[in-house]
């Protein structure tokens, strides 16, 4: 059945949610509106050259580049990663508080959330590198994957070519698999023999379209060996109430045929069994604002 597209200024209609629901994801057209993406893009263009104040952002590199040799204009195009900015970029708040998003959120999951984690994840040209297939539900504790939901938003066109998401439909409804830990938060993996790439959808966005996902949908991103970025930035919402547990807890979602821990929030071998959540418990509050313009 084809899925109709989601109007511009709208929420989602019964086939959509019913999308979601079946699939783990649905595709949010125009999220962010011209002026908003701008925004946006010069806000990580700010913070890596050093125009904007990183107080808390978290700037990560692609293997093997010294940031201490490179130029601030030059830093730009050799970053992958910016996390925990949105209390030092507006507009990237702007983007994570989306009206037009949590409304929307809404209908998916019921009401009240919180903004646990932020990252814009970016593919420089020739050198952007792969994200393995992974469940996102392996990085964090919550022990009930269901009220996590993740949203990627292109800043520049995410073609196949560039490294677009791709993903596996329906996968959520496996629950969760073993992942493979390289001590690299970043290279945690779903084990070989659980991986189903022959499935994949290559899910191809023009910027300031919002992909919404279930934090245990199977997803990929492959190497950018063309000559176009591809920037995009990526919240990670949880509903009010869920809860944050232990190794132990995650555990009993994330295991090995042998029972072994085979989540991604310590590397595995690891005996500690402290209680954790994502960024010290640190969650940003929602405060919706019109993303439109």
């Amino acid at each position: 059945m084809d899925i109709a597209p989601v109007r511009d200024t709208g929420l989602l209609g019964v086939d959509e949610i019913a999308q979601y629901r079946r699939d783990g994801y649905v595709v949010i057209r125009n999220l962010l509106g011209p002026r908003t993406i701008a925004a946006c893009v010069q806000a990580l263009s700010d913070l890596a050259t050093g125009r904007l104040p990183a107080r808390e952002t978290q700037l990560m590199f692609e293997t093997g580049v010294g940031p201490a040799g490179l130029s601030p204009a030059d830093r730009e195009l050799h970053i992958r990663k910016y996390m925990d900015y949105v209390e030092d970029a507006p507009a990237l708040k702007a983007a994570a508080n989306s009206l037009r998003l949590h409304r929307i959120l809404d209908q998916i999951l019921g009401q009240g959330r919180v903004l646990f984690q932020e990252m814009a994840l970016v593919k420089p040209p020739r050198i952007g590198s792969e994200k393995p297939w992974h469940q996102d539900a392996a990085y964090f504790r919550v022990t009930d994957p269901g009220l996590i939901a993740g949203v990627w938003i292109a800043l520049d066109p995410a073609l196949k070519m560039n490294g677009c998401m791709e993903l596996v439909a329906g996968s959520h409804l496996d629950g969760a698999v073993p992942h493979v830990h390289e001590n690299d938060f970043n290279r945690c993996r779903i084990i070989p023999p659980k991986v189903r790439a022959r499935e994949r959808i290559a899910i191809e966005m023009q910027p300031g379209d919002a992909l919404v996902f279930h934090s245990l949908l199977h997803h990929f991103t492959a190497p950018n060996k063309s000559d176009l970025r591809r920037r995009a930035i990526q919240f990670h919402y949880h509903q009010t109430g869920a809860v944050w547990g232990s190794v132990e807890d995650h555990q009993r979602l994330f295991h090995d045929e042998t029972g072994a821990y085979a989540g991604c929030t310590v590397p595995h071998g690891d005996p500690a069994q402290s209680n954790y959540t994502y960024r010290n418990g640190l969650p940003r509050r929602i405060e919706p604002v019109d993303t439109s313009g």
